[in-house]
């Protein structure tokens, strides 16, 4: 059978309360498992709208996406200091998750603030974050992270040199097309990256819900690719497009195509060949505004 890696972005408090339990069940329905990443910092996801002043692209993207009515006053709240609360806090249902097979990694501290300003950041406070993040839900949870998955797919030189301080099984830090160990700033460093292949609901450029043309293109890379890598987003998936992630689990049931923890996914990569060593670069994708982090490997000569 074929695998495909899942990945569950929890970047908020209410996603992770309203919408996380709707996937799960999901899930349970298919038999299929995923990896979530936790941030576990207060949730504020009202700074994101900072990056209207310094992300060219991102006012058309909140256009294209609804996002005053998908976020709306959950999102505004978090900006009130009695409404600090954190994805952490909902340790039951996170426990619970993972004892039913699913895999938790480390989605920044911070996450609003990682993603609105990774690039500004010295490696002392990148280290300091990361750091944070893997000892909070340890902590809150009992559940040592297998992973990190930046935020945003914001990374570099100092994420993946305390990636590799941290010893974590791997990181999800990039968009590409298949596991690989990065090479940054002339550095080939030890912890296996693992890239999300498939774009991100809010990523389609016809906006939302996604057209049928584009539904019929996701569903078609996923089975084409190799190591395919989908990340869902409990605000969305969970709360207002269920169906079609539900379509997309049944598209892959009777594909024969397994979703999967991504240490699932790699475990069958490396089954079959030595991880290649490619940099890791700052690209821009469709329908994602700024740079993010990306695999670049070489073509063979």
């Amino acid at each position: 059978m074929k695998l495909l890696g899942l990945r569950i972005d929890v970047d908020t408090y209410a996603g992770g309360r309203h919408g996380l339990p709707r996937l799960l069940e999901l899930l349970d329905r298919y038999s299929a498992s995923a990896t979530l990443c936790i941030p576990s910092g207060p949730d504020r996801t009202a700074g994101a709208l900072f990056r209207i002043f310094t992300q060219p692209g991102y006012a058309a993207k909140l256009w294209r996406t609804r996002a005053w009515m998908l976020y709306g006053a959950s999102v505004l709240g978090t900006a009130l200091p009695q409404r600090k609360k954190s994805v952490v806090d909902l340790s039951e249902s996170l426990i619970e998750a993972a004892a039913a097979g699913h895999e938790v990694a480390a989605h920044g501290f911070g996450h609003t603030s990682w993603h609105n300003s990774y690039h500004r950041l010295g490696i002392d406070e990148v280290r300091a974050q990361m750091k944070a993040s893997v000892d909070a839900i340890r902590e809150r949870l009992g559940i040592p992270p297998v992973a990190f998955g930046a935020p945003g797919w914001q990374a570099g030189f100092a994420s993946l040199k305390v990636l590799d301080e941290l010893g974590l099984q791997y990181g999800s830090d990039t968009r590409g097309s298949a596991p690989f160990l990065p090479r940054a700033a002339g550095v080939t460093f030890n912890t296996p990256q693992v890239p999300t292949t498939l774009p991100t609901l809010d990523e389609f450029l016809g906006g939302l819900p996604p057209t049928p043309a584009e539904t019929a293109a996701v569903f078609d890379a996923a089975l084409g690719q190799d190591y395919p890598v989908y990340t869902a987003h409990p605000e969305l998936e969970g709360r207002f497009f269920t169906r079609y992630f539900e379509d997309f689990l049944a598209f892959c049931m009777s594909e024969g195509i397994r979703p999967v923890p991504l240490s699932r996914l790699l475990s069958g990569f490396l089954d079959q060949q030595e991880l290649p060593v490619c940099g890791m670069v700052q690209k821009r994708i469709p329908g994602r505004p700024g740079f993010v982090a990306a695999q670049e490997c070489e073509e063979p000569t």
